[in-house]
Order: structure tokens, then sequence, then C-alpha cells
């Protein structure tokens, strides 16, 4: 029987913006589960910046044979990666259940199979990577696990008043930028906001006031999203970024996001087993020319009142998938 005893965390260490979600993650699976938090960044920072001692007996996969031959876990914990573990550490030995996020198709199997050999389960986030394991006959122990809205973000405030007409921040999908670019030319009263790189840091533009400013904490971002009426969204792996992605192209949390804080949501993105799992199409529309994304547009901006997509977002809040997690985890064992 596993017994939970936490959820590590690096959130008592400098770490980039994205990590912001995971420990929105964190905060309601521990309230849900009635589990504490275990604050671990100086140790995980380590894990990145090891010594030459600790790089040698990681080669050797000595800390990992020394587990496998001496540990006996009692109480088992949760640890978020935003990537496949690289070495074998605390952070993904025999007594920690890891949750991977990002995975891409030309990581290491091999690699990844030994450091979490000794691990009872392993949860991955996207459905179309997770069957991609399965198909490739991994010797894991595997589940999913799909990406999840917190659930404080449920009921954003409604007072906030829509300010902006189009909001899109992150990639930017080649098509998608051309019909941004053709429906600012013929409707240039449109005001749109997007996000640009300017000497390594991210800002938001608008095409009528210039640079907003950068939006570096979450809450920030998220208000921003509420004041704008039409959120515009790519997935990865497409064009350019299939490369790095090997093709893998996962729902991001940007989806969920968006639909929570009352945008109408375009996209372009494929039809896989990660989007038909959310049920992306039930909210977003995805237009098949400039023609039909013109149309859309200026049909979504005469509504009056913003989309209530609660119906789609209590499918996918954190405490669902906590009660999914603690699931999965106990039926591994019968």
């Amino acid at each position: 029987m596993i017994k939970l005893a936490g959820i590590y965390t690096i959130r008592d260490t400098s770490q980039p913006y994205y990590w912001d979600i995971v420990f929105d993650w964190e905060d309601q699976i521990s309230k849900t589960l009635a589990i504490p938090l275990i604050s671990v960044g100086r140790r995980f920072d380590r894990i990145y910046k090891p010594d030459l001692s600790r790089k040698i007996l990681n080669r050797l996969a000595i800390y990992k044979k020394l587990d496998e031959k001496f540990f006996t876990p009692s109480k088992y914990y949760l640890a978020f990666h935003i990537g496949p573990p690289g070495v074998y550490s605390f952070h993904c030995r025999k007594d920690v259940i890891p949750i991977i996020i990002d995975f891409w198709k030309h990581e290491n199997l091999k690699r990844l199979e030994s450091i979490l050999a000794l691990n009872e389960i392993v949860f991955i986030s996207s459905r179309e990577v997770f069957e991609f394991l399965l198909q490739e006959n991994t010797t894991l122990r595997l589940a999913h696990l799909g990406l999840s809205l917190p659930d404080k973000l449920l009921s954003p405030s409604k007072d906030i008043l829509k300010t902006y007409d189009l909001i899109q921040f992150g990639r930017q999908n080649e098509k998608m930028a051309e019909y941004v670019s053709r429906l600012l030319r013929d409707h240039p009263r449109i005001h749109y906001v997007y996000a640009e790189n300017i000497e390594g840091k991210v800002n938001m533009i608008s095409n009528h006031h210039g640079t907003l400013g950068e939006f570096l904490s979450r809450q920030s971002f998220l208000n921003l999203l509420m004041k704008t009426r039409i959120s515009l969204l790519s997935a990865p792996g497409l064009d350019k970024d299939r490369v790095r992605t090997g093709g893998f192209s996962p729902v991001t949390p940007r989806f969920l996001e968006s639909a929570a804080c009352g945008c109408h949501l375009i996209g372009i993105y494929p039809q896989n087993s990660d989007f038909d799992y959310f049920d992306i199409n039930s909210v977003c529309s995805q237009p098949s020319d400039y023609e039909s994304f013109e149309r859309l547009v200026l049909k979504l901006l005469s509504e009056k009142n913003p989309p209530d997509h609660s119906s789609f977002l209590r499918r996918h809040v954190t405490s669902l998938r906590a009660v999914e997690l603690l699931k999965k985890i106990s039926s591994s064992n019968e």
C-alpha cells in the first residue's frame, strides 16, 4: 500500500515563470489530498549543478544501485518534472511518484527507463506521449494524468472590463500570424495585444498603445487575459516547432486559462488524442482559412457577454485530477 507523505516543491528558490502554474497545482493537490508541501529547492538545484564526485557517482549509477539493494520506502512523495529527469537523484528515486509534463519524441527512452526503473508508478501528463510510450513497449509502470486548471481559477472576477480585443501570448503559429496581420490591415480599429522579446525580456505590446510592460507575475498575466475578449492559441509541435517536439503536440495550460478568464478561444491545433481527451473542440474554434477567421473574429467581438466555459472547466480542475491520481496509485498496487 502506497502512503503519500507529501509533495516535493522547489518554490523556495528562484525558478522560471513557467513553474508558477506547477506551484498552483501543488497547492491544490496538497489541499485536496491533505498532504504537506515539502520544500526541496536547494537540494533540487544541486541536481543541475553537481560537483565532480556527484557526477562520477551518477555516471556509475551508484545512487540507484544502493537504493535498489538497501532502500525500502515506507512513505512516498509526489514530484512534478517539467521534463524527464536526466539523472537519478532524491527527486526521482524509489520513494517518489514523478509527474512528467513536457516530453518530446527525441528523449532517450533507454536512459529514462534506467532512471525510473525502481518507481512504483510514473505519471505522464500528455495523452499522446502516454500512448506513444505504451506502443514503444516501455518497461516503466505508466499512468496518464492530464494537466488541469487550478480550482481557484474556476470562478475569476466578472467585474473586470474587457479592454482588449485579441491577445496572443507565447508561441505564434505561422498561419495564425498571417491571419492576424491581414485582419489588422483590414480592421485597424481592432485592439491587439501580443508578446515580444525585447532585450531578453518578454513584454506585452499593444498595436494601439505600444509597450504595455512586462507581465512577470502569474496574476498580472491572468488579469490581462481577463481584460481580453478573444485569446488566440496555438499548439506546440507545429511548423518549425516540430523539430523541437518531434511532432508531439500537447494541450497547454493556456487553453484552460483562457477559457477560465472568460475569453473566446480561436486556435490552430491538431486533432490528436491530447486535444480529444480535453474536448478542446467544444470551446475553441479553428478556422480553416483567413475569410472564416475574419468572420469569426468580427462575430465574437460583436457579442456583448463573455462565453460561459464553466461546464468544460469543471471537468478539468486540479482537485479532480488529485482524486484521479490517488485512485491510479491505489490501483497500481492491486
